[in-house]
């Protein structure tokens, strides 16, 4: 991609329907996980107003915090682009900067435990890093406005194509976030598995996809926010940053992606019986040949589509 030409920052379009898509799957698994009982779900405890309370903000943390950290860049060099008095410039630094090491905080051990997914203190801190991120693009809003939309960039009918793709496959998760099963829905029930009965270890009522939040479908999400994102990476001003957050949307998008396949491969393919044979792990990053993989992948979507070239007048 081109830079355009005498950036004024980034238009925050795109960042504003993150944080829509972002607040609509908050609230659903908040009411989904209020409304019915644990057995439901899978490795939580509890029901009621504050066990969906709990059940979001472990979501804040995994995965919101990851897209918060690109939505705090663009946020910012809007911020910046805008010359601020020297105050106003020190504290949109000071906030991006304390966004981005509270939400990176769930990298540290059992921060985020699959095998227990009810809220710890621990996960309040990258709670606070999405909200500072949330208020550096309001106040973003605020001063400079929105912006304008960004202008057709190349690969954009492919980036709508393959999310439409996913969230046809991805189509059990979107069910399931409202508590409904997939095999309720006529037609539906010859297409996907989701109400089958299929135990394991400590859960031996556990269906094809229980009900409640997957991280499939927050694979999805961060698959789409890392192609939104990208149509603003031209406008950012021609710093640092630029670079950084172009390398930072193309490992979300690949580990989005790779993130949602594998879960769904589990679900729809393993399960079946077809095969025994399973996708690369990327959830929890670790030096391996997986991981490997996701390094692979990230720097190829750089080069092919989140690397932005100068603009002649740079």
């Amino acid at each position: 991609m081109r830079a355009d030409p005498e950036p004024s920052g980034p238009g925050l379009n795109e960042a504003l329907a993150a944080w829509a898509a972002i607040g609509v799957v908050a609230a659903l698994v908040w009411i989904t996980y209020a409304r019915l009982p644990a057995i439901d779900f899978y490795n939580v405890t509890g029901t009621g107003f504050w066990s969906g309370a709990s059940r979001v903000l472990v979501l804040l943390g995994w995965p919101m915090s990851i897209a918060a950290v690109a939505l705090t860049a663009v946020a910012a060099d809007r911020l910046l682009a805008s010359a601020p008095p020297p105050r106003m410039r020190r504290v949109t630094i000071a906030a991006a900067v304390a966004a981005t090491v509270l939400c990176a905080t769930i990298a540290g051990p059992g921060v985020i435990d699959e095998a227990d997914l009810d809220a710890k203190p621990v996960n309040a801190l990258a709670a606070v890093g999405v909200v500072i991120a949330l208020l550096l693009t309001l106040a973003a809003a605020r001063r400079s406005g929105v912006g304008r939309f960004a202008r057709d960039r190349p690969g954009d009918s492919a980036a709508i194509v393959f999310i439409a793709v996913l969230l046809v496959a991805g189509i059990p998760w979107l069910l399931a976030n409202v508590g409904v099963y997939a095999g309720d829905i006529p037609g539906l029930d010859t297409i996907f598995m989701s109400k089958q009965i299929l135990p394991e270890p400590g859960h031996p009522t556990l269906h094809a996809v229980h009900l409640g939040n997957h991280e499939g479908l927050d694979g999805i999400l961060l698959a789409a926010i890392a192609l939104g994102l990208r149509r603003v990476l031209p406008e950012l001003r021609p710093t640092r940053l630029r670079g950084v957050l172009g390398g930072y949307l193309a490992l979300m998008l690949a580990y989005g992606t790779l993130v949602a396949l594998n879960d769904g491969w589990n679900e729809q393919i393993v399960k079946r019986g077809w095969t025994d044979v399973g996708t690369p792990k990327v959830l929890n990053p670790a030096p391996n040949p997986s991981t490997a993989l996701l390094v692979a992948i990230t720097a190829v979507l750089y080069l092919a589509a989140f690397r932005v070239r100068p603009s002649p007048v740079e």
